[in-house]
């Protein structure tokens, strides 16, 4: 019985000391797709004399500015501030720096279906607008079409390692088994392509037609590990 039970761990060591006869392929997904959301921001400020001032003067722009964007379709409720200051308004003037009373800086922002006809709307309530304001536009995808999109890259990226680890196999005379492990760690960041950035424009300008956003190129990656045989 000793000696059958000594066999019986010779060859389970023997067994665990043999090399796994495995292959290791990181596969890439890649999916081309158009923002569906647009950001618009909005950079408002004032300057006054006085901290009170500073903030009423503010308040009634930003007031103005929903106004405005409440006439082109935008929702008060979807209006919303993403930034609100008030400081000294500090400058330079005769080599030194000089306190000239208070400015008062806001930042709005509300979200759109990425249309050409919506940003031309934008454009052309602002060219009619008194308001001297900075504004920009960004773009992105929505929660539900990212959703998607995260899907098919990683069926993508699955595919690809599949078709790699088929050609590496093929060329080493060999044949794929069973998928041993897969590795995945989200290599895709939330892609936003630079800011359309604007001033208030004079109303006599010729009206806008809006502009085509760029495309998108997303990527993310999938390890997988095969049996070989």
């Amino acid at each position: 019985m000793r000696v059958f039970t000594l066999l019986v761990l010779f060859i389970a060591s023997l067994s665990a000391q043999t090399p796994l006869r495995t292959i290791d392929v990181t596969g890439t997904g890649t999916y081309k797709t158009m923002p569906d959301l647009g950001i618009l921001t909005i950079e408002a400020s004032v300057v006054r004399e006085t901290f009170a001032d500073a903030v009423k003067g503010l308040t009634a722009k930003t007031d103005q500015l929903t106004a405005q964007l409440q006439m082109i379709g935008f929702k008060k409720e979807h209006i919303v501030t993403t930034d609100f200051s008030v400081a000294q308004n500090i400058v330079w003037e005769n080599s030194s720096n000089v306190e000239k009373g208070y400015i008062a800086r806001q930042n709005i922002s509300v979200e759109f279906p990425n249309t050409k006809e919506r940003i031309a709307a934008i454009i052309n309530s602002f060219m009619g607008s008194k308001n001297d304001v900075r504004f920009s536009f960004q773009f992105t995808l929505s929660p539900e079409r990212e959703s998607v999109v995260k899907d098919e890259l990683l069926k993508r990226a699955v595919a690809d390692a599949r078709s790699r680890a088929e050609v590496i196999a093929a060329s080493a005379n060999v044949k794929l088994g069973t998928v041993r492990t897969i590795a995945y760690r989200s290599q895709s960041q939330p892609f936003m392509p630079r800011a359309a950035m604007m001033k208030t424009m004079a109303a006599e300008s010729a009206p806008s037609g809006g502009f085509d956003v760029k495309e998108l190129t997303l990527t993310d990656d999938v390890t997988v590990v095969w049996d070989i045989q």
